[in-house]
């Protein structure tokens, strides 16, 4: 160890036992998004010996977002600080400490450095670097690899002997429905860190609608509304012609309904026809029928969905006595 080394840990553990760690009272708390895991265990330094990353009353925590917080400690430069309020001015942007994916990065501060006692140490600890490349890696078990560097003072930083019960998210995408008619199709993609990203749109417009779990909009399939019955005018089909044998040159009736549909043609041999969103049910007059008519019912609903039918009127037969 240096002269200078010496020097700067001597008036720092002078000031620690004056009663500078005495001014902070630690209490560990999960951020308001809640506790995500603690880092336990130690971190070492052939210059200051162990760092206590959690004890009694104080530690470190990796918050839902990935930010870290809280204090560790060291029996010879005192308090070190994840606290992003604390990090204000660190030497390079950005001034936090954050797991991101599995890699540390970012700075942590012991916060008897930048004193009057501490001979020109600011107390920056950087969590990764590039000249030379280092930096302290999450395992998938939890423990951790690696090394920070604290400049002359500190040294390397050895974090082979930390875990942590920090659990990543999965990350996922989930669909639900939102608005005033829950018609509105809202995605949520929740990323490693927990955080969420919502999308809203689009809005399903009837006869489409929304379904929980699906990321586009929806068609029940075309189906055929039962006749209620009872009624002269009711009918026993989604597509009849009533009656179905008439004289000839007599006219007679057609009747649709179908529902969850976008829009039906009702054509007729006889060059009738009936079309619109509108006609998914309905009546017509037919002209008068000469001959054998066949009337077919098309109807598209969502995407590919279409469904066809036909039906037909004939002429009552005339009888000749010879």
């Amino acid at each position: 160890m240096t002269s200078i080394k010496r020097n700067v840990l001597a008036l720092l553990l002078i000031s620690l036992g004056a009663g500078v760690a005495g001014t902070f009272i630690m209490h560990v708390t999960a951020n308001a998004q809640g506790q995500s895991g603690a880092i336990t265990g130690y971190a070492w330094s052939d210059t200051i010996g162990w760092i206590s990353l959690n004890g009694s009353g104080y530690g470190l925590l990796i918050d839902t977002d990935g930010k870290l917080s809280g204090y560790a400690w060291s029996d010879n430069v005192g308090w070190v600080s994840a606290n992003e309020s604390e990090l204000a001015g660190c030497p390079q942007n950005p001034c936090r400490a954050k797991l991101q994916e599995s890699n540390l990065n970012g700075w942590l501060k012991a916060l008897a450095g930048g004193s009057s006692q501490s001979g020109g140490w600011e107390g920056w600890i950087s969590l990764s670097g590039s000249s030379p490349n280092y930096g302290v890696t999450k395992n998938p078990d939890g423990t951790f690899t690696g090394y920070a560097w604290g400049s002359d003072v500190v040294g390397w930083v050895d974090f082979s002997f930390a875990q942590t019960n920090y659990a990543i998210c999965a990350p996922s995408t989930a669909y639900t429905c939102t608005g005033a008619d829950n018609n509105t199709i809202r995605r949520t993609d929740t990323d490693a860190y927990c955080e969420d990203t919502i999308t809203d749109g689009p809005t399903c417009i009837s006869p489409e609608f929304c379904s929980v779990g699906a990321a586009t909009c929806l068609y029940d399939p075309i189906g055929f509304v039962p006749s209620s019955g009872g009624g002269a005018n009711d009918f026993t089909g989604h597509l009849e012609v009533r009656p179905s044998l008439v004289p000839r040159g007599a006219t007679t009736k057609v009747y649709w309904n179908v529902e969850n549909v976008e829009s039906c043609t009702v054509e007729g041999t006889n060059g009738q026809s009936w079309t619109g969103a509108s006609s998914a049910s309905g009546g017509e007059v037919t002209g008068a029928i000469n001959q054998r008519t066949t009337f077919t019912l098309s109807c598209t609903g969502g995407g590919e969905t279409s469904i066809t039918e036909s039906a037909s009127v004939n002429i009552v037969p005339v009888f000749q006595e010879n």
